[in-house]
């Protein structure tokens, strides 16, 4: 199934059609799951939309309802998980304000903060993680009407552009700033001293996404040319991904330093973006899955995906945030990832992992957390988190019917 998403999923699931421009949405069954009462009961969604304020000239999303900052990835993937509530407005409205500062405030043409709260921009020089057209194409599939994008259009293609002038290698790779602005902040892969030499698998998946992203929604605007532009960058870096980032003695992507040209060989979950991405040939991807993804002696455990192997130096499944414990994040894309190479079975237990996990959470904190402990499942991180776990709702619907809110087949 490399390279489909089921758009015709299983016979006899009910679908419930969106009502923003007659776009139809896929939904869960009628009937409410344990997990799904369990995220009322908690009133998960409450207060992850903040009114606009400050500098933040429009609604925004937030992680959880304590927070004022407004996230990169984090913003997609809730806008991921609140699609099936019908809900793009939020993050539409949140990547305005992210455009909002393009041109405005560094010299760099299309540089973008990562992180932003009413009063300032936060960890700069950090960029904005790879997400933005992501961001507007679900946005759009789930109102919809791409209408709303046209007058941002220009500022989003700049941020790509910033990714091209200031982040690309000689050999065509992206480099990380440092290990927080990828998001997975103490991967043992990133480099934080020196900044700025990491080609990361995941980065490359991100932005091979984006261009993706950006082919479609150039072409509902109208830019055909740029559409077709945008696809011959994505087909270009999807190439150089399989053939420079592959390691077939280590059986993985592995990331690069670019100073030296050499991989980096540590095995994190990270190294498996390109399973979701549908990056991966079908011989990479099945020795990946077989030899690393599944294997329990690695990433594979009753409660999800390790983030780090145990038999790595710094593994740490207590204290070691993305060095160990689960993450309900690469357990969503690792499970899409399964599916887009026909490992159905494995997918579906992965998701019924990690909805058991969630729910008893919930059941015991009344919230969820950051992260847990893979060898019992306790939280070790942040409590009261909502962010990317939203995406634990449906899961296991998604598993059992193949569907995918975060393909980019067009809309």
């Amino acid at each position: 199934m490399h390279g489909k998403r089921w758009m015709g999923w299983l016979a006899g699931v009910v679908l419930c059609a969106g009502t923003a421009g007659g776009q139809m949405v896929a939904g869960s069954p009628q009937a409410k799951t344990e997990i799904e009462r369990l995220f009322a009961k908690a009133q998960v969604k409450e207060k992850i939309v903040k009114p606009a304020a400050g500098i933040l000239r429009y609604p925004y999303l937030v992680p959880s309802g304590p927070y004022y900052q407004m996230y990169d990835w984090d913003s997609y993937f809730m806008g991921v998980g609140l699609s099936y509530d019908h809900e793009g407005k939020p993050l539409a409205t949140t990547v305005k304000d992210f455009l909002s500062f393009v041109g405005r405030n560094a010299d760099d043409t299309g540089y973008t903060p990562r992180t932003v709260t009413t009063k300032a921009m936060w960890s700069l020089p950090e960029q904005c993680k790879p997400f933005l057209a992501q961001m507007a194409y679900r946005a759009s599939e789930t109102m919809g009407s791409v209408g709303w994008l046209r007058p941002w259009y220009k500022r989003l293609a700049q941020t790509l552009q910033f990714w091209e002038d200031t982040r690309q290698e000689p050999n065509g790779l992206f480099v990380w700033f440092n290990g927080v602005e990828s998001g997975v902040d103490n991967n043992p892969a990133v480099s934080d001293n020196p900044a700025r030499i990491t080609e990361g698998v995941d980065l490359q998946c991100y932005i091979y996404r984006e261009y993706e992203a950006m082919a479609v929604l150039a072409q509902k605007l109208g830019y055909a040319k740029d559409a077709v532009m945008y696809r011959a960058k994505a087909a270009a870096l999807k190439a150089r991904i399989q053939t420079q980032m592959w390691s077939a003695s280590a059986g993985t992507f592995l990331n690069i330093d670019s100073r030296t040209g050499k991989k980096i060989d540590i095995l994190t979950w990270t190294n498996f973006v390109p399973l979701w991405a549908s990056v991966a040939t079908e011989a990479q991807a099945k020795t990946m899955i077989e030899e690393h993804l599944l294997n329990p002696k690695e990433f594979w455990t009753v409660y999800g995906i390790r983030t780090l192997a145990p038999n790595q130096k710094l593994y740490d499944p207590v204290h070691g945030y993305w060095r160990g414990p689960v993450w309900i994040l690469p357990n969503y894309l690792l499970m899409h990832g399964l599916m887009n190479y026909g490992y159905h079975k494995q997918a579906l237990v992965l998701a019924e992992r990690t909805q058991a996990l969630l729910v008893r959470d919930l059941k015991a904190t009344g919230g969820m957390n950051e992260c847990y402990d893979p060898e019992n499942g306790k939280p070790v991180g942040a409590g009261h988190f909502v962010s990317w776990d939203l995406l634990g709702e449906h899961m296991v619907w998604e598993a059992k019917t193949g569907f995918d809110p975060t393909a980019l087949t067009g809309f």
